[in-house]
């Protein structure tokens, strides 16, 4: 007789495909165990061959006119495997600013008085308009890059934004893709926990002043994107600003973290959270 939890095909040419005796009660219901990911933890009458194989030629478990239930109460530990693999082949691509550290501009705008310099990617979407017209501002007030690392030095990361960092390391690689520049970068890295930062470089004339800028790539974060793509990984991507949309809609999975209201008006479709907590569980549910 067949159920769901027992079938014997009795015209099969393996039929049967392990030793037995008691063939009316031959269970074909798994012909390839399932159990056989678990290991050495799978229960069964195993061994492992002198090349590290595991042969599973003298059990009956998955055989056996009850063995459904119990193969079923494993799913759980299989899951787990499949997902632990899954995870291997996703990355995580975060923006900076706004994300887990302040606007490096809106501080400088605040410590210098210079209220033009508050503008950022939430505001102005082409970056090249929005960095030549920082550049000029710093020209005029006589500003260089000293005044800026400063101004740096006095920022600490945004609450929660180190843990945050610390938790998703802890179950996908992360990688932080930012338009700022390695000379605003290196004292930030150590701030956020030593986490990687690809991002842009400035030109310094031998005054200190910056003399100019220069892109890691065209479209830096799509290219990026498109990057770990091209290796096998899924990437996952959190951002706030005109200048992530990119990378958040190429990615298999997007998120926005308090963005602001034309961006959340013009996105809809893209989920948008207002804490570390449940950005997180939105990734993990990702993975």
């Amino acid at each position: 007789m067949n159920d769901s939890s027992f079938f014997s095909n009795k015209d099969c040419q393996y039929f049967p495909c392990h030793d037995t005796r008691d063939t009316g009660n031959f269970n074909c219901l798994f012909c390839y165990c399932p159990l056989y990911a678990l290991g050495d933890r799978c229960g069964g009458n195993f061994s492992y061959t002198d090349n590290g194989t595991k042969d599973c030629s003298k059990c009956m478990i998955p055989h056996k006119r009850e063995s459904a239930k119990y193969i079923w109460s494993k799913f759980d530990e299989i899951k787990a495997i499949a997902g632990r693999k899954n995870k291997e082949m996703n990355i995580v691509c975060l923006d900076m600013e706004g994300i887990v550290f302040p606007e490096i501009w809106i501080a400088v705008s605040k410590a210098t008085g210079i209220d033009e310099l508050k503008l950022t990617t939430r505001d102005v979407p082409v970056y090249s308009q929005l960095m030549d017209n920082r550049l000029r501002i710093l020209k005029e007030h006589n500003l260089g890059i000293k005044d800026i690392q400063d101004v740096i030095a006095g920022i600490d990361p945004l609450p929660g934004a180190v843990t945050f960092i610390e938790e998703l390391r802890e179950i996908v690689p992360v990688v932080v893709l930012s338009d700022t520049f390695e000379q605003f970068a290196q004292p930030i890295k150590k701030k956020l926990g030593y986490p990687t930062i690809l991002c842009n470089t400035l030109e310094i004339d031998p005054n200190g002043m910056i003399a100019g800028y220069r892109m890691r790539c065209e479209k830096s974060k799509l290219t990026t994107v498109r990057g770990f793509q091209s290796m096998g990984y899924e990437t996952i991507a959190v951002g706030d600003s005109f200048n992530d949309l990119e990378m958040i809609m190429a990615s298999k999975s997007g998120f926005l973290l308090n963005p602001p209201d034309t961006i959340r008006k013009d996105h809809p479709e893209i989920p948008a959270f207002q804490d570390y907590d449940s950005l997180l569980d939105a990734i993990k549910k990702s993975l």
